[in-house]
């Protein structure tokens, strides 16, 4: 009877977290390129191969980017007072997703937050994929140590492209932030810096 419940329980979680959910294979910790070899070779990137990104190539960049690295629900990248206040949501030609890197069950989650296709709001260069970070004032009012974080957030992008086989670049200057604001739904919160990622052309 016991086992009976459970199952049922754990049926109704499955259930529950796969509604509206796209999951992503663990990330891949091991192996790869040494960091010496990651720094040496790392560049910016502009143009990208008209090739969709795979879950586990996904999985590796938004777990090095900003996911949990120790028990206490600590990052891969700094942060200010430990707000943890980065959030990063990945533009992809279904729809635009929101990394939750504290769903710690079988595999990391994303959750779809708009069906639009947003990535000609983001940058000017034609990528499979367009990682936006956004700080949360709520948790960061400061908008220096946010700043300071969304670099850190950043970086880890920069080398986790690099250790992947993939490339990125940093964009400030985003197309249409106003509009891409409003696609989020982010309300106070606006994207301070995008990142184009595929494999480089």
């Amino acid at each position: 009877m016991k086992n009976t419940i459970l199952l049922l329980l754990m049926i109704c979680a499955a259930g529950i977290m796969t509604a509206g959910d796209a999951f992503l294979p663990l990330p891949q910790k091991k192996g790869g390129m040494s960091l010496m070899e990651v720094l040496d070779t790392r560049h910016t990137v502009r143009s990208f191969q008209d090739k969709e990104l795979t879950p586990q190539q996904l999985a590796n960049i938004l777990w090095s980017a900003n996911g949990i690295n120790r028990k206490n629900g600590k990052r891969t990248a700094p942060s200010a007072l430990d707000k943890r206040e980065v959030m990063i949501y990945a533009a992809l030609p279904d729809g635009v997703y929101f990394y939750d890197p504290e769903m710690h069950l079988l595999e990391k989650r994303l959750q779809k937050v708009s069906s639009a296709d947003v990535r000609k709001y983001c940058g000017k260069y034609p990528a499979p994929c367009y990682l936006i970070l956004v700080p949360d004032k709520a948790k960061q009012p400061r908008e220096i140590f946010a700043a300071i974080d969304t670099g850190y957030v950043s970086q880890n992008i920069y080398l986790a492209a690099q250790a992947n086989g993939l490339g990125t670049c940093a964009m400030g200057s985003i197309v249409d932030r106003e509009r891409l604001t409003a696609e989020l739904k982010l309300g106070k919160n606006i994207p301070l810096l995008v990142h184009p990622l595929g494999i480089p052309r």
